[in-house]
């Protein structure tokens, strides 16, 4: 699971119509004319959209170097940066690598932080710009030189910010019933929620540029947001540090009986429904983690680890979320058990494989139907928004395709099946479509070279080789990954070397 997006509208300052930017004014009122330019293109030309967008981060940071201790730019250059790396057709767009992007963002959360340590979003923002560090250092690492203490590091930081998040968040919640029990007592007219300054109190008349910050009014949501991103947190970590797997599961413990309870307790109750949903499939999926940690440690049985798995069938099995997770949980399955010989695996092996694909074909054939659209005041439906798919549900859809045709590929390394191998191919040219109709052409490309790869399972290997020499190192970083997730056996690392 991925990062979870706060995104926070940016915050305001008043418009200046000076060409050279001189005041923080300026160069806010600049940076958002470029932001609202990068927001026209990025249905379109995402190229320009992105362009844009490094524009206005560029012109924050050339506010910072004049106005170094304005909150409001730093907030909002950090929080562009996050935006732009939370977008796969913008990040593949990006004239540098994500890592080193994703590393630019951190720094510049930090940097804000540095100026105003209670601001939530802040807060928020940057443990979730840690996930994503360790996320892709996690998927990009091949298996024999990953080391997981720097995931793990990265993801121990979060969870550190997501508890100072929280405790804030908590405060501010309590203090606004608080003040709302003293009005409806004093029989006062209900008034809306002001908003807080969130300056820290301690600021000196040395610090006198920064900007007066306003903190918003902390819901119910909040702070269901900010504990379920820590559940994602230990979720992640538990397999990075399975040396702690007691200790992440008592965190977790607290998480599931306490603090998630509580704040759904606290939304209205229209929400609460869809909200325990969400929940219950967040802890099947740290379930499913330390169940796998714990076999790995030969601390489980094979039997009660499938047992463990079935906390998923207790959930809503026609939701495309749940059935993604779910496969999920079942490939993580198949891969822990799976002999050296996947000729020699047991039934429950190839069960598995056969459930996950089952149900990512199951997610797919929903995802492929496009939202409903809506109607105008008259009834009538707006041309504009016709039904169709949006990029994220494209984007969604292509990784479930491509999921399953992992899972066919390493169904088809035990059992051998011709039927299987003529089907996987057409399967990741469908993934393929999919990600380019999201605009995310680093995906395609992994697709288009998983369907090189596929399409010569029972070719030479040498002419294979030739071919991905061609695609250069993309395609080696995609080997070694399905090498790694075992969808290949170790016999293809000799194309590695060609």
């Amino acid at each position: 699971m991925g990062p979870k997006s706060r995104l926070p509208p940016k915050k305001k300052c008043k418009q200046s119509q000076k060409n050279s930017p001189e005041s923080a004014d300026d160069f806010q009122a600049a940076a958002d004319a470029e932001e609202e330019t990068g927001g026209k293109w990025r249905a379109g030309d995402k190229a320009k959209s992105c362009r844009a967008f490094l524009r206005a981060i560029e012109i924050y940071d050339r506010g910072l170097g004049r106005h170094p201790r304005n909150f409001d730019l730093a907030y909002n250059k950090a929080r562009l940066e996050f935006e732009v790396s939370q977008q796969p057709n913008l990040v593949a767009k990006l004239p540098i690598p994500l890592h080193e992007f994703l590393e630019q963002a951190f720094k510049s959360h930090r940097y804000a932080l540095s100026l105003n340590e209670e601001n939530t979003d802040i807060l928020f923002n940057t443990s979730q710009i840690l996930v994503a560090r360790a996320e892709l250092i996690e998927e990009e690492s091949d298996g024999e030189s990953f080391d997981p203490s720097l995931p793990a590091s990265w993801l121990r930081e979060a969870l550190e910010l997501l508890d100072a998040c929280y405790t804030r968040q908590e405060m501010l919640f309590e203090e606004q019933n608080q003040a709302w029990n003293t009005r409806e007592e004093d029989g006062g007219v209900s008034l809306p929620s002001i908003p807080r300054s969130a300056t820290p109190s301690s600021a000196t008349s040395a610090m006198s540029e920064q900007s007066a910050i306003v903190q918003n009014a902390v819901t119910a949501q909040d702070l269901l947001d900010t504990a379920s991103a820590s559940l994602s947190a230990l979720t992640q970590l538990v397999s990075l540090d399975a040396n702690g797997a007691q200790t992440i599961a008592s965190l977790a413990e607290v998480l599931l009986t306490t603090k998630i309870p509580f704040c759904i307790s606290q939304l209205p109750p229209e929400d609460q429904d869809a909200s325990r949903e969400e929940a219950a499939l967040a802890q099947a999926s740290f379930t499913a983690a330390l169940a796998d940690v714990e076999y790995t440690q030969q601390r489980i049985s094979k039997d009660t680890y499938l047992e463990r798995l079935s906390i998923f069938e207790s959930l809503n099995l026609q939701t495309t979320e749940v059935q993604c997770d779910y496969a999920d949980a079942m490939i993580t399955f198949a891969t822990s058990i799976l002999p050296s010989d996947p000729q020699k695996a047991e039934p429950e092996t190839l069960a598995a494989l056969e459930k996950a694909t089952a149900l990512y074909q199951a997610a797919s054939s929903t995802l492929r139907k496009p939202s409903s659209g809506k109607r105008d005041a008259d009834g009538a439906l707006s041309l504009s928004l016709t039904p169709k798919i949006d990029p994220e549900q494209e984007q969604r859809l292509a990784s479930a395709i491509e999921a399953s045709a992992d899972a066919r590929m390493l169904a088809n390394r035990i059992t051998g099946s011709g039927h299987i191998i003529q089907q996987i191919p057409m399967t990741y040219k469908d993934a393929e479509t999919s990600y380019i109709k999201a605009g995310d052409d680093i995906s395609a490309a992994k697709a288009s070279i998983k369907w090189l790869i596929s399409s010569h399972l029972n070719n030479d290997k040498r002419v294979l080789g030739n071919e991905l020499a061609k695609r250069g190192p993309l395609a080696v970083k995609v080997l070694r990954s399905m090498i790694d997730e075992q969808v290949l056996g170790m016999e293809w690392k000799e194309l590695i070397a060609l």
